[in-house]
């Protein structure tokens, strides 16, 4: 099961105000701190990234983002901690 988006976690802006067309989708980000709920969208989160188009047309770093509008994505599995090998170094 996935987790809920929280605070820091990696996402993609899959859309927006105005739907799947918006200036923002398929953008990187990251999240930040919860911003409160809206009427109409619920959560409402400030997330962090490059090129982020404002609803005021600015061109930012940051914007506020419904948290329907993300799609988190994962961290990169690492490999198990148990399963570590030695090896020898040789000069």
């Amino acid at each position: 099961m996935n987790e809920p988006i929280r605070s820091g976690d990696a996402a993609e802006i899959i859309a927006g105000a105005l739907g799947t067309t918006g200036p923002n989708v398929g953008k990187r980000v990251r999240v930040g701190m919860l911003r409160g709920e809206h009427s109409q969208h619920g959560r409402i989160s400030r997330v962090h990234g490059e090129g982020l188009v404002t609803e005021y047309g600015a061109i930012g770093t940051e914007v506020d983002c419904a948290q329907a509008w993300l799609r988190k994505i994962e961290p990169p599995k690492g490999p198990d901690q148990a399963a570590s090998t030695s090896r020898e170094v040789t000069p």
